[in-house]
C-alpha cells in the first residue's frame, strides 16, 4: 500500500480517550505535539488554546477533541458494570463491542456483552434493538469487590477499541476520526502558520458533543474576528440513504459547510475560501448537511464563522471511513485560507 505521511501521528491522536468531560489524555498529547510552537494554555473548562502572536484580524481555528463515549454508572454486586451514554451514541451499536475502562491507576479492558443467538427464546424480540438501559459491561470480575480491586470506579469514563485501519487505496477506518481528524489537521497547521505575521487563536476544544460547551466558553472569553471551526462531513454516498442532501464524497476534497440545523457559515468567509480553492488548484465541495459545529456557538458571540468539515462515512459509529487526501486536502487549504484572509 500507498505510504500516508503523518499516518502515525494521527494514529496516536486517534486513539488517545477523550470522551466529552474527560479529555485530558487527548489534551495532554495534543500539548506535547505543540508545545515547542508557542506557549499553550488550558481555560477552566479545559480547552487547549495555544496563542501565535501577529497582526492584522484576529483569527481562531476550533477543532474538538473530544468523542463520544459512555461512562460507568453502577457497579452490580455480580461485577458486571452498568453504563450511561456520553454523546450521540446509538444503541443499535453497542452490542459485542470491545470498551477500555480509564480508571485512576490506569486502563481495564472490557466487552458489552450480549444474549447468544443460543439461548433466545421464541418470546424473545430478535429484531428489536436493546436499549443502553439494558446494556452491561464485562471485565471479567465475579464482585464487587473485584471490580474496585481493578480500581473502576463511578463515574469512570469508557472508550470503544480505537483500531485504525487500512482500506482500499487511500481509505482508513476507525472510531473516532470525528473529530480527531480536525485535531490533527490542527496540530498540521500549527506547525505551518507559526511564522505567519497572523494573530491566531488554534483551540483544541472540549464538550462539542454535549452542546459545544467549550467552544461557547472560547466565545465569551476569547472573542475572535474570525472562526474556522475544523470538524467531519457525515457523507450520503453509501448505499440506503436518500438525497435530499447534496451527495459529498470520499477523496474528492474537504467540505465548506454551507449549512446545517444551527447554523450558516457566513457568506463572506465562503466565498473567500472558494476563491483560494480556485486560485490554488485545491479540490473543495460544498454542502448542506445535519448535527452543527463549535462555529454555531462561536458565530453566536459575532464572529464571521465558516465550518469545514473531512467526508466521514458511517459517523458516530465504531467503523467510521474517511480518504487521507481530504484531511491533507483540509491542511493544504487553511494554510492558504488563512494567510489571504
Amino acid at each position: 500500500m500507498e505510504e500516508l505521511e503523518g499516518i502515525e501521528e494521527f494514529e496516536k491522536v486517534i486513539k488517545a480517550s477523550g470522551v466529552s468531560g474527560y479529555e485530558d489524555e487527548v489534551r495532554e498529547l495534543i500539548d506535547s505535539l505543540v508545545s515547542d510552537i508557542g506557549e499553550t494554555r488550558v481555560d477552566n473548562v479545559g480547552n487547549l488554546i495555544l496563542e501565535i502572536p501577529g497582526e492584522g484580524p484576529h483569527i481562531a481555528i476550533v477543532a474538538h477533541m473530544d468523542e463520544i463515549g459512555m461512562v460507568v454508572s453502577n457497579i452490580e454486586d455480580n461485577g458486571f458494570l452498568r453504563v450511561m451514554k456520553i454523546g450521540g451514541v446509538k444503541d443499535s451499536l453497542l452490542l459485542g463491542r470491545h470498551v477500555t475502562i480509564h480508571t485512576s491507576i490506569g486502563p481495564v479492558n472490557g466487552v458489552i456483552g450480549h444474549k447468544a443467538p443460543h439461548l433466545t427464546t421464541d418470546k424473545d424480540k430478535k429484531d428489536e434493538i436493546v436499549p443502553w438501559t439494558s446494556t452491561y459491561v464485562d471485565v471479567g470480575a465475579s464482585s464487587a469487590e473485584e471490580v474496585k480491586e481493578l480500581g473502576i470506579d463511578v463515574p469512570d469514563a469508557i472508550t470503544f477499541m480505537k483500531p485504525l485501519r487500512r482500506l482500499y487505496g487511500k481509505h482508513i477506518a476507525g472510531r473516532g476520526m470525528d473529530n480527531r481528524i480536525g485535531s490533527y489537521a490542527l496540530i498540521q497547521l500549527a506547525g505551518k502558520l507559526k511564522d505567519s505575521g497572523r494573530r491566531l487563536s488554534l483551540v483544541w476544544s472540549v464538550q462539542e458533543e454535549i452542546g459545544l460547551r467549550g467552544a461557547k466558553v472560547v466565545g465569551n472569553t476569547i472573542k475572535p474576528d474570525y472562526v474556522i471551526a475544523l470538524d467531519t462531513y457525515t457523507t450520503s454516498d453509501s448505499p440506503g440513504l436518500e438525497s435530499f442532501y447534496k451527495p459529498i464524497k470520499l477523496g474528492q476534497g474537504p467540505v465548506l459547510r454551507m449549512v446545517d440545523v444551527r447554523a450558516i457559515s457566513s457568506p463572506k468567509m465562503v466565498k473567500h475560501f472558494k476563491k483560494v480553492a480556485e486560485d490554488n488548484d485545491l479540490p473543495v465541495q460544498y454542502g448542506v448537511t445535519g448535527g452543527t459545529t463549535d462555529g454555531m456557538a462561536l458565530q453566536e458571540f459575532g464572529s464571521l464563522m465558516i465550518s469545514i468539515g473531512v467526508p466521514v462515512r458511517y459517523s458516530h459509529s465504531t467503523v467510521e471511513v474517511a480518504h487521507w487526501d481530504d484531511i491533507t486536502g483540509l491542511v493544504n487549504l487553511l494554510e492558504a485560507g488563512v494567510q489571504e484572509l
